[in-house]
Formats: C-alpha cells, structure tokens, sequence
C-alpha cells in the first residue's frame, strides 16, 4: 500500500533533516496502522475537525475522515497548521497509495506521498518537533479517533505506542492477583482513578484492551490529591498477571498511565480472593462494583465451604476418576430439599462445564438416612425422595494442568460454595467397571447412565497406543528366521506353562521365533516361569513387557511392535491348539493368499463352535456383524473350505504386520475385546485388506469374561461395547447387504 524504502527519510532523534519533506508543504507520510488504515501528516491550512479526501486522486475513491489539527511550534510558509488524517484505506481498488487530496468546503489541496512510510513511532517524534506543547492533546484525539472503531491487534499495538509517548505518570500498582474467571484483581494508589467501570488499555507483553470496575479507599499515607484503588481487570483476550508493565486509561485530565510497581505482589489464584477480602471493608464505590468485589472475594481458595453454609444444602463425592485421553467421571450426592442451588459447575483453572445439566440422577436412601432431622435438615426430608445422587461424564477441561478441579455450587442469593476434588488416574475400562459395580443393577437410572455417561465417556477415548517397556531375549530370538508366533497374554491367564509347553512340543513351532507380551504387571508374575520354559526347551523366545496395555490385545499389539518380521501370527495365551499342524496350515494358507487376515476356527472344550468366521447380517438383525456358527458343534464345519468373512478374529490369526500399524493399531475405548477386534477387522476392511476362516485348523479356548464380574456386569460390560461399536460403525447398519459365503 505504501513503499517502505529504509534509505529515504533519516529518522535520527535531533536531525533538522527529518522534517523538510512535510515542511514543504506538498508532500505527507503516511504511517500504516493496519491494512487498510492510514495515519497521514503533513502541514497546511486545515483546522477542520472532518474533510472529504481522494485517494490518488480518483473520485471514485472519496471517504470522509478524521483529522487532528494544531498550530505549529514554527512559522512555515506552506501553512499554518500541522494535521494527522485518520485515512481509511478499504476503497483503495489497487496498486500503491500514491497521492491524496483533502477537501473541505470550497478548499482542496492535494499532496504526493512521501517515498517512504514511517513507524508509529517515527510519526510520534516528527509530531512532537511540530506540536511542541501540544503533544498531549493531538496524542489524545488520535487515540479518541483510532480507539472509536474495531480494534485489532495492529491497531492496539499502534494505539499503545501513541499513548506511552502522550499519556502522564498517574500512581503505581503495588498488588497483582490471578484468578480462575478471567479477572486479575489490581491494587495501588493513583490520582486520576475515580470509582467507576473503566474503558483501559493493558500495556505489556501483549497489549490488550480491558474493562476494569474501580473501587477507591483512604490512603493516609498519600497526599491529599491521591487515594487507593482496588481494580478488577476483565481483559478482551487472555493475559497473564506477570506480563502486565501499565494500565492505560483516560482520566479527568487526559489519558495517564499506572505504573507496576518493581516490588509488587504477585498472588495466585487462591491467594487472591483472601486479598479481596481485606480491602473489601475499606473500598466505596458503586452497588453493582461492589457486587462484583464481593463476588470476587467470594472464589474458590482451595478450601471446602459447603459444610459451612447455614441452610440445609449438603455435598459430598464418592470418586472421581480422571481417564486419560477423554475426561472425567463423577460420582457423589448433592443434598437440597429446598432449592436453593441455582446450579453445579465442574470447574478447573479458567474452564467450566455445567454439571447439572447433563449428570444423571440415582436414588440415594443412605444420604436420606445419614441427614434425616439432623442440623441443618431439622425440618426432616421428605421419606419419599430419595434421587440424591447423581454420574456425570465431563470432557476433559482445558487450561493449567497444575491447576485443581473443584465443585461450584451457584446458589440462589448470589453467593457460591465450594467442593476440592481429588481425581484418581484410571484406565477407562477400570473406570466405567468401577462405576458399574456402585451401582445396584436393578436401580431404574442405570440404563440411563450407560447411555448418558459411561458410552460418552468410552467414545471420548483417545488415550496413547501401548508402548514397550522392557525386552529380554531367551536364545538366540534374532537369529530364527520365518514370522514371529506372538502370544498376548492378560489377567485371566493365571498359568502360561500348559500352552508354552505344548509349543515347545510341536516342531513346527519349537523352531519359530516366541513372543511372550503383556504389561509389565503380569511380566513380573509370569517371568520367572517363562524364562524357565525357554531355558528348560531351548526356545528363541522374547519377553516383551508393555507400558499402558489393558488387555489381550493391547499386548499383542505391543508385541507386534518388538519384532521386524513381516508376517506375525497373533495367539491369545488362553487358547490351546486341538490338533497338530496348525500353525503350517494357517501359514500355507495364508501364502497361498498373501496380505490378508486369516483365522483357524475357535472352539470350546465339550467341541461346540464358539468363533466360525464373522458374517455380515441381513436387514432384518439388530447387529450388523454376527457370528453364524457359534454353538454349532464342529462337525458342522468339518469339510469346509478357506472362506472370505467380513472379520477374523485377533485371538488367532496370521496377518502383515505393517497392516496393523497403518491402521494406528487397536481402537482404544472398548471394555472387552469383541468389538476391539471387530473394529480392527473394519478398519483393515477399509484399506482393501481380506479376511479369511480356516476351518480346518482348530482352536480351543474360553470366552473373553472376568471370572471377578458378576453375570449381571458382564452383561452391561457387553451391552456398552455393542453402542460403543455401534455408533462408531453406524454406516455398516446403513448400507449392509445379504450376507453371502465366499468358499476360496
């Protein structure tokens, strides 16, 4: 818009030859304020307050602007009067801002531009070796003109600037104090200040505009003219109590700035409401910055004043358990028989999240019971209600990950209360099974808190994949060629010994490269046994222990992580092979296909099918993916050809390994491993890879069950997969065809 030529105009402080080019009476300087704003100088006859003005000279390209005039320190013949337009440059069609043309009434004067635009600053002293006296009051009708429209950040930083050259010292802070909602709290003393709510500038490391209620006190230790003041500080966007250097705002004489103390005070937030309330007896101000003080001095300073309130409103928590990667789960009781809370916020740092519009509410007898006709529910509590308690699932808060979560409960005189919570970092799995184990399975708001908060709180998850904690090899593992044979092993493995036995028995797999995987948990439980099993066979097997696992396939996804090969063969540690060759025949059949998955038949004990393949189902299931032939007994299978299926299963199976990583490996947030490995087998499914049953090798094994869960929380843990993978997979519902056999 403007050239900016550094050789032109010599800015040097005392040079005489800064100055001839506008002296000259023909020309200005245009100092860029924005994109499209400009600030113009120059010297001429106009005193008017407003002129019309022409951008290069076109009609086309008029706009009326502001000027600040003044009569110049120095005669000049080219006029009589300094100016500064406030010229916007919106209209400008195209090319350089090269000419201007003022005009007002029957007077028109045109000037050509300077070569070279100037800084804010450099237009301040060239201001200043033209206004002489003057100063403050040009300075403080170009900062009326510049602050009365939209302010941006180039426009605030050029306001800040004009005002450090103009503004006069008023006073010092001597106390800065943070807080949770966004305010700082400001105290010192000052002249200029009166009570009131205050249009400011934040000079500092990031200049920012601020509202600030003022509320004044007696300084005795001041001068007649001055007294103390004690500010709150609502700044337009974030800034950091230690970044503030001064407060800029107009006075009853001019604009002057408060300076920050080189000692002062700077307290945190939970120091800052008891500083308030300190001052809060000596201040006078307004009824509505006087609420506003008492508000503040009314925060959260880490202390719990629930208990504390005279009127029977009572709140206590039961856990909070903070899961990595998605939020936090609540559970506990707020006791209200008469209303008095308005509302209930999850708070932390500057971030919020209104509670009691999502929780769900369960009945509590013990909290009617542990209350009823005691101090202060004297009156007794109705025998007959009873929903006391309440689950929330909140996202996870942003803000100061040092900062505490507390409880806030809004009450309806105005006033607030507090609650500290402690979160305890737990897997999502531990969370939602902890929770569910809380709860009577009969109680009528379970369904609704499955639905509301726990399947939320599983969909949120995106917690970091499983990584390798530790390696130790057992022979020579780097030296035997072929694909790893990983096993995963989990919680329901109490003895490993049976299948590494068993393996080590079978020549085809007593050649093959061993992986033993869990967390590191159960390593330290198991190690010694398998380092035993390995030396005792003379096994090439690897000990991988994982950090973050939760499960079965956690672990094997680690182990996939330990090995280079490019073929791995998956096995759960709680399944045993029925008959020998398994493991040549889902390799050979695995070549025979290439880049695929492909999965042996599971089956349990008495010889009844428990996994065949994983089929697509009709439009008229309630499930998109099915197992056809599970509780079949085998003979039904037995003859059956390699057949393409929608999914194999990860329990078993041989598969490229880099396939896994391409998909970012196991989807975290499920509770078991069904629809883990259900949704792996999709995901795969969308990158073109195939799947494959092959029903001649064979497997036995239990289900995926926690012998500690009773029947009635297996059935829940099972029901919140089945949504969980439902919603994430809700187009395979939409657009799944007849399920249609594919003998390979």
């Amino acid at each position: 818009m403007l050239r900016d030529d550094k050789n032109v105009l010599p800015m040097k402080s005392g040079n005489p030859e800064r100055l001839p080019v506008v002296m000259q009476g023909e020309m200005v300087v245009g100092c860029p304020i924005e994109d499209t704003l400009v600030l113009v100088l120059g010297i001429g006859s106009l005193t008017a307050e407003q002129a019309t003005v022409f951008l290069n000279g076109d009609p086309a390209m008029s706009v009326k602007v502001s000027l600040v005039s003044w009569p110049l320190k120095d005669a000049s013949p080219a006029g009589t009067h300094g100016f500064v337009a406030i010229v916007p440059t919106n209209i400008l069609r195209r090319g350089s801002l090269k000419t201007i043309m003022f005009q007002h009434k029957a007077n028109v004067t045109r000037y050509a531009f300077a070569s070279r635009a100037a800084s804010t600053g450099e237009l301040i002293a060239m201001v200043t070796d033209l206004a002489g006296p003057n100063l403050p009051s040009i300075i403080d009708g170009l900062v009326e003109g510049l602050i009365s429209g939209p302010i941006g950040r180039k426009k605030l930083s050029a306001i800040t600037v004009l005002l450090q050259a103009g503004a006069r010292s008023d006073g010092c802070i001597e106390l800065i104090g943070g807080s949770d909602e966004g305010e700082i709290f400001v105290q010192g003393w000052a002249q200029d200040l009166t009570p009131s709510v205050t249009r400011l500038l934040i000079s500092g490391r990031s200049p920012s505009l601020a509202e600030c209620a003022i509320s004044v006190f007696a300084r005795p230790d001041l001068n007649d003219q001055s007294s103390g003041f004690a500010g709150l500080l609502l700044a337009s966007e974030h800034v950091e109590p230690n970044d503030i250097e001064r407060l800029l705002f107009r006075g009853r004489r001019g604009w002057r700035f408060t300076e920050v103390y080189d000692r002062r005070l700077i307290s945190g937030a939970r120091e800052t409401p008891g500083h308030v309330r300190a001052i809060l007896p000596r201040v006078r101000s307004s009824t509505e910055i006087l609420l506003r003080m008492r508000s503040a001095a009314n925060r959260f300073d880490g202390t719990e004043t629930v208990s504390g309130l005279p009127f029977p409103v009572r709140m206590g928590i039961d856990h909070v358990f903070r899961v990595e990667g998605s939020g936090l789960l609540v559970s506990g009781w707020l006791l209200d028989p008469d209303n008095h809370v308005a509302k209930v916020k999850l708070r932390r740092h500057r971030s919020e999240m209104h509670l009691d519009a999502n929780w769900t509410r369960i009945d509590r007898p013990d909290v009617t019971r542990e209350f009823d006709n005691k101090p202060p529910f004297n009156a007794g509590l109705d025998p007959n209600r009873h929903a006391h308690g309440f689950v929330a699932f909140a996202p996870e808060l942003e803000g100061d990950s040092t900062a505490p979560f507390y409880m806030e409960l809004g009450l309806s005189d105005g006033r607030r209360a507090f609650l500290p919570l402690t979160p305890t970092r737990i897997t999502s799995r531990d969370a939602v099974v902890r929770q569910i184990r809380a709860i009577d399975p009969n109680a009528w708001a379970l369904r609704q808190i499955v639905d509301q908060q726990l399947v939320p709180l599983l969909r949120g998850v995106n917690r970091p994949a499983p990584e390798i904690f530790g390696v130790v090899d057992l022979g020579s593992f780097e030296d035997v060629p072929g694909p790893a044979l990983i096993i995963g092993v989990d919680e329901r493995v109490e003895e490993i010994a049976p299948l590494i036995g068993l393996l080590a028995l079978d020549p085809e797999t007593r050649r093959a490269p061993i992986v033993v995987a869990a967390a590191t948990e159960i390593v330290d439980r198991i190690g010694v046994q398998v380092r035993r099993l390995a030396d005792f066979y003379g096994l090439h097997l690897r000990l991988v222990s994982a950090s973050g696992s939760e499960d079965l396939y956690d672990a094997l996804e680690v182990g996939a992580r330990a090995v280079t090969s490019e073929t791995v063969v998956f096995l759960a540690a709680s399944l045993l092979p029925r008959n020998a060759g398994w493991f040549s025949k889902l390799l050979a059949a695995y070549e025979a296909r290439k880049d695929c998955v492909l999965s042996p038949t599971l089956a349990y004990e008495d010889d009844s099918i428990r996994w065949a393949g994983t089929w697509v189902a009709g439009a008229q299931s309630d499930r998109a993916l099915i197992s056809r032939y599970a509780g079949y007994p085998l003979d039904a299978v037995t003859g059956m050809a390699t057949t393409e299926v929608a999914t194999a299963t990860f329990e078993c199976c041989v598969l490229p390994r880099n396939a896994l990583f391409s998909v970012d490996g196991f989807t975290r947030g499920y509770l078991g491993t069904h629809e883990k490995g259900l949704d792996l087998g999709l995901k795969l499914k969308q990158t073109g890879l195939k799947s494959y049953w092959l029903p001649s090798a064979q497997m036995l094994g239990s289900d995926d069950i926690s012998v500690a869960d009773k029947a009635s929380t297996i059935a829940l843990i099972e029901r919140i997969d089945r949504q969980v993978f439902d919603t994430r997979w809700a187009n395979i519902h939409r657009n799944r065809p007849a399920s249609v056999e594919k003998p390979v």
